[in-house]
């Protein structure tokens, strides 16, 4: 059985499970089905490398609005944001759509989505704790929205996702000084930009992915504790310029564990990407099949072609309420990329923070530490090769307050 019909035959086996059990629900309908809603959200940044602000800076992190359907049979739900960042932070703008699909709740809890929905891959909803994820949020493994079909099956001790993806959730709009195939939320494998990139002459995209991912949910004998354990594949193609598909794999396993207030969330990935590059298809001299080119927010950087990433977060939730604020969280999360090509040294990512909240509002304070990473380093050599001279970490204090409507 080739590739091809092997994912056909696993979506077709998601669609009869669904079908199988094709029975609305036909419980009393809420009040109004339709909810809209948002969020405005500010930022406080300062860098450590980052000469021209030494007091850090203030400024517009995202404009967002969010529509959700629930009639107890029929769902949907979509999330388009806007972004105005200050000069600190690049002087740019750019929207995008965040997420947007419908989808079909069956009588025994289990739903398919069909639209630009979440990857299921690995721990979910987030592997992590902090506003700005972990190292495989800026890979393109965590937090991600493609367009294709999902299916889940009904939430118990052992549940599972399939899902397929014919192509990336696409790219939006920016302002001039952004990279256009890089205006989208989800970092995905993207076309390389000459002005606001690398001028590779790389052109990649994501197509026709297969995910399947099983959690089991074993039950706590004589404790309080919640745990999970989880595997997840990933088979797909990168598409180049010429239309020539090479395959790209990845794999994970992940724990999460709950007793009490705290919370330790786990995870072993590994990736592979075999690319089409020709060898001028590059910069600095490097193997142009050891780094693809990855993008969002508005630019690409090059990630290695072959990886491991490794996750560790350790949480606390402190009860009780301090005036109007409550849901004291506190928590350090910690993810290292391994790069198994081209001698690229390791990136990491360590984020020590405080989340809580007070009525609509939500605020973060985190402290990051991390090296030969696009977002807390000057070398922007993004997650394959890195500068040598910025061989020590940097830091990164993000203080957020979000309203939420």
């Amino acid at each position: 059985m080739t590739t091809q019909e092997l994912k056909r035959a696993c979506l077709a086996t998601a669609l009869t499970a669904g079908a199988l059990v094709y029975s609305p629900v036909f419980a009393a309908e809420p009040a109004s089905p339709l909810t809209i809603g948002g969020a405005v959200r500010f930022n406080y940044i300062y860098k450590s490398w980052q000469d021209d602000y030494k007091s850090g800076f203030f400024g517009l992190d995202t404009a967002r609005l969010d529509v959700n359907y629930d009639d107890g049979f029929r769902i949907a739900s979509a999330q388009y944001r806007y972004n105005n960042f200050p000069k600190g932070q690049g002087g740019y703008r750019q929207h995008f759509l965040h997420h947007g699909w419908v989808g079909l709740r069956f009588a025994d809890q289990s739903k398919v989505q069909l639209g630009l929905t979440q990857v299921p891959f690995g721990l979910l909803p987030l592997a992590s704790n902090n506003f700005y994820e972990s190292i495989a949020f800026y890979a393109g493994f965590e937090d991600k929205y493609d367009a294709g079909i999902t299916y889940a099956s009904r939430p118990g001790a052992l549940e599972w996702q399939l899902a397929w993806f014919p192509r990336d959730g696409g790219y939006y709009g920016g302002s001039d000084n952004t990279a256009p195939a890089s205006n989208r939320y989800s970092y995905n494998i993207v076309r390389d930009d000459d002005e606001q990139g690398f001028g590779t002459g790389q052109d990649d995209r994501e197509r026709n992915t297969l995910v399947a991912r099983l959690a089991w949910h074993p039950h706590t004998q004589g404790k309080q504790g919640k745990q999970e354990l989880g595997l997840s594949l990933l088979s797909g193609d990168i598409r180049n310029h010429a239309g020539r598909d090479t395959p790209r794999r990845a794999a994970a396993v992940h724990y999460r564990g709950a007793s009490g207030p705290f919370t330790l969330m786990l995870q072993a990935l590994r990736y592979s990407y075999r690319t089409s590059h020709d060898a001028t298809q590059t910069y600095g001299g490097l193997d142009a099949n050891t780094f693809v080119m990855v993008g969002g927010f508005g630019y690409p950087y090059p990630v290695a072609t072959k990886g491991n990433i490794y996750i560790a977060n350790l949480s606390y939730d402190i009860p009780g309420k301090l005036g109007p604020f409550g849901g004291f969280k506190v928590y350090n999360d910690y993810s290292v990329l391994h790069k198994r090509v081209g001698n690229y040294k390791r990136s990491v990512q360590n984020v020590t923070g405080l989340s809580f909240s007070a009525g609509k509002w939500v605020f973060y304070a985190d402290f990051m530490l991390g090296k030969h990473h696009p977002y807390i380093s000057p070398d922007f050599g993004g997650l394959a090769s890195t500068a040598p001279e910025h061989e020590g970490y940097a830091r990164r204090v993000n203080l957020q307050a979000g309203y939420y409507f």
